[in-house]
């Protein structure tokens, strides 16, 4: 019989973004308690066992105070709309690492793209024709997670697909980068899917210090 899973405190960094709201929605509807840190709570409405603190990602002081009892941290950071990513992977995924070096919370689950880093030689002709109009924000996520990645921490990297806005599937299929074959056609998962799977690697602690490639299954 499956042992129930004890509620735990989850720091949440791109709670406003899409995946993110799915992720707070989940989250809490299972029993946990999640801090949103974002640049403006005010774009977050009130919810049972949801706290909200404002801060900027970058700096690893506020950071770290939020953090302060958290077992878990989740990002499902991205640049939305802008068209430069401005070192935002970067610079807050070392402030990311600093805070969490000054703090309790070891476990990291970080929502990054296929297609960054190694992940692109495993990528198909047309997915990199795709891909390469978002370089310089991918370019940007391989350096946060070189970072990420160079630290002792307990970390997760979580590379889903294309990304849509269907509802969950419950049929993701999660692979070790290292294990993947190139993949065909042009693969697509729900956010609603990745926010599970990002939840279920931080509660239950799967997947640590590997980068896991996001599909869905059959």
């Amino acid at each position: 019989m499956r042992m129930e899973t004890a509620a735990m405190k989850l720091l949440l960094l791109g709670a406003t973004g899409a995946t993110g709201r799915l992720f707070l929605e989940r989250a809490t509807a299972a029993g946990h308690d999640v801090t949103a840190y974002v640049r403006d709570p005010a774009k977050l409405p009130p919810r049972a066992r949801l706290t909200t603190v404002g801060g900027d990602v970058r700096d690893a002081d506020t950071l770290a105070e939020a953090m302060r009892g958290m077992d878990a941290l989740v990002s499902t950071l991205g640049i939305g709309k802008a068209r430069e990513p401005g070192n935002l992977i970067a610079d807050s995924t070392r402030a990311i690492v600093h805070a969490t070096e000054r703090n309790s919370t070891k476990r990291l689950v970080i929502m990054s793209a296929f297609g960054v880093g190694a992940s692109l030689a495993k990528a198909n002709a047309l997915m990199r024709f795709l891909y390469a109009g978002g370089k310089a924000t991918f370019a940007d996520k391989a350096v946060g997670e070189q970072i990420l990645t160079g630290s002792g921490l307990d970390w997760t990297l979580a590379y889903p697909v294309l990304l849509t806005n269907k509802p969950a599937s419950g049929r993701v299929r999660a692979t070790d980068l290292a294990d993947l074959d190139r993949l065909p056609g042009l693969p697509r998962i729900s956010r609603a899917d990745v926010a599970g799977f990002l939840l279920t690697a931080a509660v239950e602690g799967t997947w640590s210090r590997r980068t896991v490639v996001l599909t869905t299954g059959r």
